[in-house]
């Protein structure tokens, strides 16, 4: 067995993942403006903490977005050192709202999220380290739909949680109670 084949993947395996990683960036992104937007209507001592979280989910959303169009992963080493980051300043948020008897749900999500594009951009550019990313052939169309299904059902569980623990979230109108026009709910 080659040294080659030993790191490399198939196509539809790092489609998958890179689709995987890029939905975990997005679904972080969102968080992140979640938890920005919680901070900034607090008004509080830790407003400037609301504009680092909003650009941070912009610049997750933005790198995911051109990842997606380009079919790998850009910005590896920058986002990759910002995702670690990430990591230690979720981590001491969590500790600093635990020591309070608070479990902050955004800053959980957002915690699982980044180690989510974290683990899966770690994987593949270990496995893509000899070849430059570049998988022989096409993806398998199929396999990918599915990857690509499941990827944004698991996102999507820990995303849709980490919003609703927000301020906007908290004041959000439930599903069941929204009216339409003349009184009627649907």
């Amino acid at each position: 067995m080659s040294a080659q084949a030993a790191t490399s993947v198939g196509p539809t395996a790092g489609a998958s993942l890179t689709l995987f990683s890029c939905f975990a960036g997005m679904g972080a992104g969102l968080v992140e403006l979640s938890i920005a937007s919680s901070y900034l209507s607090g008004r509080g001592n830790l407003m400037w903490a609301g504009g680092v979280f909003a650009a941070w989910g912009l610049a997750l959303l933005a790198s995911s977005i051109a990842s997606l169009q380009r079919g790998r992963l850009r910005f590896r080493k920058p986002t990759t050192i910002a995702l670690l980051a990430a990591v230690l300043v979720h981590l001491g948020f969590l500790g600093a709202g635990m020591a309070q008897r608070v479990l902050d749900g955004g800053h959980l999500a957002a915690l699982f999220l980044v180690l989510m594009a974290l683990g899966s951009s770690a994987w593949l550019a270990r496995r893509y380290r000899d070849d430059g990313g570049a998988p022989s052939g096409p993806p398998r169309t199929g396999a990918l739909l599915g990857a690509a299904f499941a990827a944004a059902v698991v996102v999507a569980a820990i995303t849709t949680p980490g919003l609703a623990a927000s301020v906007a979230g908290a004041h959000a109108v439930p599903h069941g109670e929204h009216s339409l026009p003349g009184g009627h709910n649907h």
